[in-house]
């Protein structure tokens, strides 16, 4: 099955005296399309006059002649059948890249993305709502729901391609109502999420130590095949992040990758890959850890397994406290990178964080760090934060949306992206991600050019290695 991914940035760095300018340009350029369709029909309707007219007209004096008698001439109703035609089509065609200049200009300065934003808060205000007066009984419900979709899953009455289907049905209330439950179950109004998970979060090192243990066994591996290149841009690291954690030419889960460039006049600059979270019982990256790091401390955050395999990794690499580092995550990936600029910024100088599918609208990172986010709107994962990303000038978020297979036939726009299997699959794999992104930097939004070339700027020089570190879990 093949499926479109279409994408638009967030309507960050703009005044709003500039998005009511651009809104009324596009507006305008709508308009004008309109009007166009109007003279358009005008046209085909004329053609259509004259052609009913053809017919009977040879049966006039006028036209048996072979010489036009005075004062009549032979009208040219073929050539003005064809000219109306002619005029229709230029109607339809100047019609159509008018909408389609309105369409890029749309979404390349996040104007959609800005109208649904309005909306997601409008309707995640009215739950809020509706939630106080359901508060003693809406904890319940979510896990009655919650305890069917299981059932339904287990007896085999729900496969990933209908729960998936589940998803992007409901996928414009996971965010507000997550919000609404967490608040009734947490007394942290500013991050309920986090404070609804740090009770777990400080168990999890106890059940981790008696289980599978909490110290981790850092090794270097090397991969069997080409394993991962060059970055030059965001969609070069977010194609490597896609090996890395698809673990590809040989490379083991759980395995974090440093790269090293270096410039002319040998300064050093730091790119590290952290994948997203891996079932095994061994790995740090495993699903207990979601819960440290989604905490609203910061002593349980940076207990959290991954964070510190990717820090005794980039020690180990050799990164030193004022040299440039940017993090490419993808999942709890994002949320590690995230966590680190925000708790790690005295230990390292973060330049630039990517993350992807990651919820991260809770951590505080630094001005300094430039933050580019790509979430898919159909997925869970991104919106278990309960909150839009935070909206400043070097912070991106970048939304897509997956729709059908692509019309058999004319432009198309997105990104295809083919499943493994004929139904849907979740949109929260880096294969629909990085089609998001590629869209939303096929709009020419000047938003995403200033992200991807800071991101350039970042990792600026030649590379020189990647190494390559696996972690385990050992009691």
């Amino acid at each position: 099955m093949r499926r479109t991914i279409t994408a638009a940035p967030d309507a960050n760095g703009y005044t709003r005296t500039e998005l009511e300018h651009l809104t009324g340009m596009a507006d305008r350029l709508n308009q004008a399309g309109s009007a166009l369709a109007t003279m358009q029909s005008q046209w085909i309707l004329t053609n259509q006059a004259i052609r009913r007219t053809m017919p009977g007209l040879p049966a006039l004096p006028c036209t048996q002649a072979a010489t036009p008698q005075p004062g009549h001439a032979h009208l040219p109703l073929v050539l003005m059948a064809t000219f109306c035609n002619d005029q229709a089509q230029a109607c339809e065609d100047l019609r159509t890249r008018l909408q389609s200049v309105a369409d890029r200009l749309t979404k390349a300065y996040g104007l959609y993305s800005q109208a649904e934003s309005f909306m997601e808060r409008l309707i995640g205000s009215l739950m809020s709502k509706a939630f106080t007066v359901c508060q003693p009984i809406a904890p319940l419900m979510l896990g009655t729901a919650g305890i069917g979709l299981g059932a339904a899953k287990l007896t085999g009455h729900l496969d990933a391609s209908q729960f998936q289907e589940f998803l992007e049905t409901t996928a414009g209330i996971h965010q507000p109502l997550l919000t609404a439950v967490a608040s009734g179950l947490s007394s942290d109004h500013h991050d309920p999420i986090g404070g609804l998970v740090t009770g777990p979060g400080l168990l999890v090192p106890l059940i981790l130590d008696h289980f599978q243990g909490d110290q981790i066994a850092m090794d270097p591996v090397q991969p069997q095949g080409k394993g991962l290149g060059e970055a030059h841009d965001i969609s070069s690291a977010l194609s490597n992040l896609e090996t890395l954690g698809s673990c590809r030419d040989g490379i083991p889960y759980a395995t974090v990758a440093v790269q090293r460039y270096q410039e002319a006049d040998g300064k050093d600059r730091w790119l590290v890959y952290i994948p997203g979270t891996s079932s095994h019982l061994d790995s740090p990256i495993g699903w207990a850890q979601n819960i440290q790091l989604m905490s609203d401390r910061a002593s349980v955050r940076d207990r959290a397994a991954s964070l510190r395999l990717v820090d005794q990794a980039m020690r180990d690499a050799g990164v030193r406290p004022d040299d440039p580092v940017s993090l490419v995550g993808h999942s709890q990936g994002g949320i590690v990178a995230a966590t680190m600029a925000t708790d790690l910024s005295d230990r390292y100088r973060f330049d630039h964080i990517v993350t992807v599918g990651s919820p991260i609208a809770h951590r505080q990172i630094g001005s300094d760090t430039w933050v580019t986010s790509v979430e898919m709107r159909e997925e869970l994962v991104s919106s278990l934060d309960g909150a839009d990303n935070p909206s400043r000038p070097n912070q991106l978020t970048i939304r897509g949306r997956a729709g059908g297979p692509p019309p058999p036939g004319g432009s198309q726009t997105g990104r295809t992206v083919t499943t493994t299997g004929p139904g849907k699959e979740s949109t929260h794999g880096m294969a629909y991600q990085h089609a998001a992104w590629n869209d939303a930097r096929d709009q020419n939004s000047p938003a995403v050019r200033r992200q991807d070339d800071h991101f350039a700027h970042a990792i600026r020089g030649n590379l020189q290695e990647t190494r390559y570190y696996r972690g385990r879990l050992r009691r």
